[in-house]
């Protein structure tokens, strides 16, 4: 079984390195993301992995820098900064539109059960966000 920091370890390098069947192997089966800013959650292992495949496509450059972490029981806090390039989606008869650069700092806590993620939750700015990709 592994302890927590080698999983909060293993989630920032599987993120890291865009691995999505890596950071979800972290999760136990029946595991949660609950993505605070968007009030949306994502359930089990395909759902979780189809969010974030979507994220690495959405920002191919995307990185998390771990600026601080709490531990408490089973729960983990960890203040990190996120930064990458957000690709907007073409749009039909419209000229490309030009990548923008993000930086958002944000906080993940993440439940840890028996060496797995059981719930992970991701607070950041939401409007900080959408102005930044505007």
């Amino acid at each position: 079984m592994q302890n927590a920091d080698t999983v909060v370890d293993a989630f920032y390098r599987a993120y890291n390195e865009h691995d999505a069947d890596a950071a979800i192997g972290l999760y136990a089966e029946g595991a949660r993301h609950e993505e605070i800013a968007f009030g949306s959650e994502r359930h089990g292992h395909e759902d979780l992995k189809k969010g974030l495949s979507g994220l690495f496509a959405m920002m191919p450059d995307v990185h998390w820098r771990e600026r601080e972490r709490i531990r408490s029981a089973a729960h983990v806090a960890i203040l990190y900064e996120m930064t990458g390039t957000f690709t907007p989606k073409p749009k039909e008869g419209m000229p490309p539109a030009l990548p923008k650069s993000v930086s958002l700092n944000g906080l993940h806590v993440l439940e840890i059960v028996d060496g797995h993620i059981s719930v992970s939750r991701d607070y950041w700015d939401k409007s900080d966000f959408l102005a930044q990709i505007a």
